[in-house]
């Protein structure tokens, strides 16, 4: 049997901004499932962020921003006074992951009071990079997350904060309850989705398969109604939609139900959908026939659409919304 031995990451990439950020740019699939997270997708890198650039911005597949910073050595309160820079210039959700050879005992301390003290918008990763290698093979990159966010503690602790602030925490409570449920549920299942961290939203979502688009499970306590769809996050001129809708008679034959299509033209976005009247989302005694339902839809959902979306074009979309941001 061979010897596993661990090698540093300037034995294998040399420098940092000129090999090992390019590197990783191009291989964002093995940081993704490090994270336990379905994709990301490359916007840049490099990118300008005030008084700093950032080595590579990314986006999940809910179109939100991941922000990643990357150094060699031990970590140091440059880069982590860069990072709360970058967070505190974000309007919205963002991923935050902080790459280094490895993390000193105070900065891995730093990363957990922030997954731990901030809103529930933003998740925090502190991830260790070496390389791997056997006699003489090639190394192999490692990826070792030394802190990350605590999925049930944020979710409970923003619940906690809307109680105090006097906001309405009922519809909240519910919602937190029925992701909680649903995010065991799927692990029981071995399911190939999964809840990284439930929230307070009425929505949830989910991979479909290229960024920009999900699938996104909704709840709706007042209405007792839950839903499945397929989502388009950018979509102002409706080229993803139309082009799906060109096969809709063999799609709705394929998926074995009728489906709901909405452009929603007031709206960028626009959604495949099919929903289900009569189920409580607070109603815990049904979460399991509720769970059933939404799960068999999802796989529905990806099995009919996952192969047809990644050959949409999608590019008059992207270019329509350049145009209007240019406007």
């Amino acid at each position: 049997m061979g010897k596993l031995v661990t090698l540093k990451a300037t034995e294998v990439w040399g420098n940092e901004p000129q090999v090992f950020t390019p590197w990783l740019s191009q291989n964002l699939d093995l940081l993704a499932e490090a994270l336990q997270i379905d994709e990301l997708e490359l916007k840049g890198t490099e990118v300008a962020a005030g008084d700093f650039r950032l080595d590579i911005l990314a986006e999940d597949a809910e179109g939100h921003p991941v922000l990643i910073e990357n150094q060699f050595g031990a970590t140091d309160h440059r880069h982590l006074g860069q990072l709360i820079s970058y967070v505190a210039s974000q309007s919205g959700q963002a991923t935050v992951v902080w790459v280094a050879e490895r993390f000193k005992d105070d900065h891995r301390a730093a990363i957990d009071w922030l997954n731990a003290s901030t809103i529930d918008d933003f998740a925090f990763f502190a991830v260790e990079i070496e390389a791997l290698q056997i006699g003489d093979s090639d190394p192999a990159p490692f990826f070792n997350v030394v802190a990350k966010p605590n999925a049930w503690a944020r979710s409970v602790g923003a619940v906690t904060r809307q109680s105090a602030s006097g906001e309405e925490p009922d519809r909240h409570r519910v919602r937190l309850a029925f992701w909680t449920a649903f995010a065991d549920f799927l692990k029981q299942r071995k399911s190939a989705f999964s809840i990284r961290r439930p929230g307070k939203d009425h929505w949830h979502s989910f991979s479909a398969g290229r960024a920009g688009v999900v699938i996104s499970n909704t709840i709706y306590t007042k209405k007792k109604r839950i839903g499945v769809e397929l989502y388009f996050h950018n979509d102002p001129l409706k080229v993803g939609i139309r082009q799906l809708a060109a096969e809709k008679a063999a799609i709705e034959a394929e998926f074995g139900e009728p489906l709901e299509w909405q452009e929603l033209p007031t709206k960028k976005a626009s959604r495949i959908a099919i929903f289900r009247d009569g189920f409580d989302p607070a109603d815990v005694a049904t979460f399991p026939q509720q769970h059933e339902w939404m799960l068999a839809r999802m796989d529905a959902f990806r099995r009919v659409f996952g192969p047809r979306i990644k050959t949409l074009d999608l590019n008059g979309a992207v270019e329509a919304d350049d145009e209007a941001e240019d406007a």
